[in-house]
């Protein structure tokens, strides 16, 4: 026989919270209930997970599960674990986690005066829905951390749930999530870098992406393939500087408002540039001094 799955209840039902709880059912854990802060969301959100109660209050439903699972926004996180904790809502020995990807384990500390251990779980994914969510997690590296007690438990939910453990440390956790927000934000950041001097050269967006798209799934290919720096490429990587030039002079006069991003981005690559052994020290110190110091 297998070993027998934990009871689960999950406080906050949005995207994540709904779909780690049809996640979790389909995987054979129970969920005992769901809690939110309104009983007209908390409904709706039992039925779809078949979760046996709920309720707007976390107390009552994390009450006697084996893992009380806190979905909430980030900012109502602690309160929530220490509303539960106020109320003695949780088992000596319950796994209490929650799944922000920018804040640690250490904030459900509350309830660990219950007994409970504590840890997180996050998804390195982005998710615009509850169908898209239940879809992604299985495959996505999942990142954890917490309590060396709350470990076991949390690696086989991992593993049931279709994900890719990822352990990392708790002190490692805020900058584990700026390499996140740096990968998927500052991308669409970068990529609106690229469509504005596109507008400014006289571009349509619509046509600007659909011929920077190839470009943009190409430079990921390479670098899952050759790793960086090795994936560099462009003016600043062979020490064009006549290019890196006319692309400052022309941005100064026609969209002077992207040239700090632009210099500060050619700046950082020049280091890159470096690394890769391709660009000379003359190069180097010939872009710096065109770019600025960063």
């Amino acid at each position: 026989m297998g070993k027998m799955k934990k009871t689960v209840a999950i406080i906050g039902c949005g995207i994540v919270g709904t779909a780690l709880g049809k996640l979790l059912a389909r995987a054979g854990y129970r969920l005992t209930g769901v809690a939110t802060r309104s009983l007209e969301t908390a409904a709706p959100a039992a039925k779809a997970i078949g979760a046996a109660q709920f309720s707007d209050s976390p107390w009552v439903v994390s009450k006697g599960s084996q893992v009380v699972i806190i979905t909430t926004p980030d900012d109502v996180i602690q309160e929530t674990c220490k509303a539960i904790a106020e109320h003695e809502g949780v088992e000596e020995g319950a796994l209490v986690i929650h799944c922000s990807g920018a804040l640690s384990s250490q904030i459900l500390s509350s309830v660990k005066d219950q007994g409970a251990v504590v840890a997180t779980l996050h998804p390195l994914q982005s998710f615009a829905s509850v169908d898209q969510a239940e879809r992604l997690v299985p495959g996505s590296f999942c990142a954890i951390e917490g309590d060396e007690e709350a470990l076991p438990t949390l690696r086989q939910i991992v593993g049931d749930l279709g994900g890719v453990l990822m352990e990392i440390t708790r002190e490692g956790k805020t900058l584990y999530h700026a390499a996140a927000v740096a990968a998927s934000n500052y991308l669409v950041t970068l990529v609106h870098l690229a469509l504005e001097l596109n507008r400014s050269a006289g571009m349509s967006p619509e046509v600007s992406f659909k011929a920077l798209e190839p470009l943009i799934k190409g430079t990921l290919s390479n670098i899952g393939a050759k790793g960086i720096p090795e994936a560099l490429t462009g003016p600043i990587a062979r020490g064009d500087v006549e290019t890196v030039a006319a692309h400052v002079e022309a941005m100064e006069e026609r969209a002077p408002e992207l040239l700090a991003l632009y210099r500060a981005l050619g700046h950082y690559t020049v280091g890159l540039a470096k690394e890769k052994g391709t660009l000379s020290k003359e190069g180097a110190e010939r872009l710096i001094e065109l770019l600025g110091k960063g």
